[in-house]
């Protein structure tokens, strides 16, 4: 553009020198000069806008991935494979913390009961056999160290039992979230009675009339 704007300048100079020295060179020069076509600037405002919309329309799926309200079955189906997948298909990110941290406690309570257990039946073996073991200053009896594994092991398997409660309540929760989200849960849900004009019913005229 800047070198077309150039060029065009230096033809108006050099018709204009001369047209002092040749008459009517001047009306020459504006002959050629409108007859030259206009400088365009390069249409860089629709592209501009283009990208624009495109990054616009990308944050807007980015923040709404699904714009219809989430499957119930799915929801089901992707937490019971992956705990938490469900919640985070049905858009409620902040559940997934909570659910990893419930998983996350009932797994700590397995590998505790299930480490004392271990703790005391080695215990309860060197105490049969008279030797020294670690609660050797504390318990001595072979029953009450065998009544204390006993409780961590009705421990362990009520830990066990929790956890898979703590599996299927994340699966549930999943589908009715999932399920709720097709319902119309908003506030305004109260009754509207609107009067009705009912008409009674009008003579036939042509019963009248054939009577």
């Amino acid at each position: 553009m800047k070198r077309h704007l150039a060029e065009t300048m230096g033809i108006k100079k050099v018709f204009l020198l001369a047209s002092l020295v040749f008459p009517g060179a001047w009306q020459l020069s504006a002959q050629v000069a409108d007859s030259l076509p206009p400088a365009t600037q390069p249409d860089t405002l629709v592209p501009l806008v283009q990208v624009t919309d495109t990054l616009a329309r990308g944050k807007s799926r980015f923040f709404n991935f699904r714009k219809t309200p989430p499957n119930p079955k799915t929801a089901l189906k992707l937490s019971l494979i992956f705990p938490g997948a469900g919640q985070l298909y049905n858009g409620k990110w902040w559940k997934a913390p909570l659910v990893y941290g419930a998983l996350g406690g009932m797994i700590y309570t397995i590998d505790f009961n299930q480490s004392r257990y271990r703790r005391l039946q080695t215990a309860l073996e060197l105490q049969l056999e008279n030797q020294p073991h670690e609660f050797s200053d504390r318990i001595t009896s072979p029953d009450a160290l065998r009544s204390l594994r006993d409780q961590y092991d009705k421990a362990t398997q009520l830990s066990y039992i929790g956890t898979f409660a703590v599996y299927v309540v994340i699966g549930v929760e999943a589908f009715v979230d999932a399920h709720l989200q097709n319902f119309d849960v908003s506030e305004d849900l109260s009754l509207r009675v609107k009067p009705v004009l009912i008409l009674p019913p009008q003579p036939n005229p042509r019963r009248q009339g054939s009577g």
